[in-house]
């Protein structure tokens, strides 16, 4: 079963559980005159109720398969119920009382209540089942070191994505090598210089009911990004060389601008209660604007509320590290709520910038240590840099060359796959990571 299958059966029974949770809760309590009106009036309201929920579940990312940590499990579905319950709360007293003439506060409490261990159950019956043996692909992958190690820790961590280890080789060990009989997956690198008689060997086993594909998009699809060590600049032309749809680029840039200008007039209210305090409590400037590298390596003007003492570069251009002194206690709290960046909506809306791509870099700090140490760098412009970013939701906060190069390896996958559901995508990440204050 493919992963988008699984993610759809997820749904649906999810979806099934909760209405069963409710059934159970409802039957409870159901009044001895009048069970059909009782009941009726309780599955229509959290007919309603119940895809906020799954919206609430998915923005947490456990129907994301092929980025989530079942080790996560437990506190992901506490956190999102919990959060779904105080969410539906505040809608009872939106929904027009015509439309639903109850708010069930017990039955939606109790609902969760067995909700909860009736959803960890089947979670955990579902990455069992599909860790099984029986269920996984016989893989056998084939390249560099750091390829491997990357690809096999995921593999490790996520047996429900249906792939079981039947080998992991070097290219000098796989030229001698022969598949075992359970292979029906053979990755393999492609940049491997000079070994035409390898890829002979292994692309021979097309048509032999075994599927050969290249290694750096067998790890793109169970780790959600590009390893570095596996492509040469083929892979470039290939995924990134052309155009494939302009319609995106046009509605992209449409929606970002759009989104800015609503964006700004909801902030302006904020804006008139920030500005103020900052400048009391900060001081002069309350702004801060900062030369960054955007679309085609052109620079640009980024600007941010100021969340550093003043002259925090002095010495020098360098990154923001945890626990940075140079950080001010105002300046954590706009970090950690994101109102430092809300200034970039002048960016969107002037078109250096999107809501969704690569964060952007100082020109600086890329040409003196992140081009000439990273290969490929400077390719993460072929998109517009963004406020928020796919390596943005799925990594840490970096203040490190090694951190730069681990985020360009989802920078790049943004590259490759980017699209309208991507973003969205992102943007869903990105709430939760603004609500758990995540990142710095």
């Amino acid at each position: 079963m493919s992963n988008r299958a699984k993610t759809i059966l997820l749904l649906i029974v999810d979806t099934l559980i909760l209405f069963v949770a409710l059934s159970l809760v409802a039957f409870s309590r159901k009044p001895d005159s009048d069970t059909g009106l009782f009941l009726s009036q309780h599955y229509a309201l959290f007919a309603f109720i119940f895809p906020v929920w799954i919206l609430i579940y998915f923005i947490e990312g456990i129907y994301t398969l092929t980025t989530y940590n079942p080790a996560n499990l437990s506190i992901s579905l506490l956190r999102s119920t919990f959060l779904s319950v105080f969410v539906s709360f505040i809608l009872f007293y939106f929904i027009p009382s015509h439309y639903f003439v109850i708010t069930p506060k017990t039955t939606l409490i109790l609902t969760a209540i067995i909700s909860i261990p009736l959803l960890h159950s089947w979670r955990k019956f579902f990455f069992l089942y599909f860790g099984m043996e029986n269920q996984q692909q016989g893989t056998l992958l084939i390249g560099s070191i750091s390829t491997l190690e990357l690809a096999v820790d995921e593999l490790l961590r996520k047996p429900h994505l249906g792939y079981r280890l039947v080998g992991t080789l070097t290219p000098e060990e796989a030229i001698n090598f022969e598949p075992p009989k359970e292979t029906k997956l053979v990755a393999i690198e492609r940049n491997l210089k000079n070994s035409p008689e390898l890829y002979k060997k292994y692309f021979s086993l097309l048509g032999s009911g075994i599927e050969v594909m290249d290694l750096a998009k067998f790890t793109e699809q169970i780790s959600g990004k590009i390893p570095l060590q596996s492509i040469d600049e083929s892979w470039f032309i290939e995924y990134c060389g052309h155009i494939e749809s302009r319609s995106y680029d046009f509605y992209k840039a449409l929606i970002d601008r759009l989104v800015a200008i609503l964006l700004i007039i909801i902030v302006f209210p904020i804006y008139l209660i920030i500005l103020p305090l900052l400048l009391i409590v900060h001081g002069r400037p309350v702004f801060f604007k900062q030369t960054r590298t955007g679309l085609n390596n052109k620079p640009f003007t980024l600007w941010k509320l100021r969340s550093m003492v003043v002259d925090a570069e002095k010495a020098g251009a360098q990154w923001a590290k945890p626990g940075d002194a140079r950080v001010t206690t105002v300046g954590k709290f706009l970090r950690k709520s994101r109102l430092d960046e809300l200034p970039q909506l002048i960016n969107i809306f002037k078109g250096e910038m999107s809501l969704v791509g690569p964060r952007p870099e100082r020109p600086e700090i890329i040409d003196s240590k992140l081009a000439p140490n990273i290969p490929f760098y400077n390719l993460r412009h072929l998109v517009k840099p963004g406020v928020t970013g796919w390596a943005q939701v799925t990594f840490r906060y970096g203040f490190s060359q090694e951190d730069s190069a681990e985020k360009l390896q989802f920078d790049l996958f943004y590259v490759k796959n980017k699209s309208l559901w991507l973003d969205l995508l992102i943007i869903i990440k990105t709430i939760k990571t603004v609500l758990t204050g995540a990142g710095q």
